[in-house]
């Protein structure tokens, strides 16, 4: 099963949903996709607006490749899966966001060696067929961030 999600942006993916419908339309292989608040519906493609957390991590755990928007909480949930992943930033130059910090945070993932940084989705029926490894040693930051921040706030108080 690929499980591909836009997030919950208010503005359309368009080009990631159709893309992903077209893979769809193509395939014996099931594709789910969270469409969000997009007004693109698939026509060939399982689809849901908004689930549970804890569905949307059983969808992801039962993938055999994540695609996702660039979002962080997105990307940071497809990493702690373990599973194959494909990121497909929304590009101001589309209308898809208001900036390109999502292409920043796609070429570090690439660059990282988590996922694959897809910018075309034409590219992407050759990216499903090859997916990158999946990524299976992420540590979240959350737990250095948080004793790093203790840390400093201890010093910061012994030295009042």
């Amino acid at each position: 099963m690929i499980y591909g999600t836009v997030g919950t942006m208010h503005k359309d993916f368009a080009r990631f949903i159709r893309a992903l419908d077209e893979f769809a339309k193509q395939t014996d292989e099931e594709v789910v996709i969270q469409t969000g608040l997009d007004s693109t519906v698939p026509e060939h493609a399982d689809h849901f607006d908004f689930r549970s957390r804890d569905e949307v991590l059983e969808l992801q755990r039962n993938a055999r490749v994540i695609v996702t928007h660039a979002g962080i909480g997105s990307v940071i949930d497809a990493l702690q899966c373990g599973i194959s992943l494909i990121v497909v930033p929304r590009l101001k130059r589309y209308g898809e966001h208001n900036n390109d910090h999502q292409l920043d945070l796609a070429r570090a993932v690439e660059r990282r060696g988590w996922g694959k940084l897809l910018l075309d989705t034409a590219d992407l029926p050759d990216a499903l067929a090859s997916p990158p490894p999946p990524y299976t040693d992420y540590v979240p930051a959350k737990k250095p961030l948080l004793e790093a921040v203790r840390a400093a706030t201890l010093r910061a108080a012994e030295s009042r």
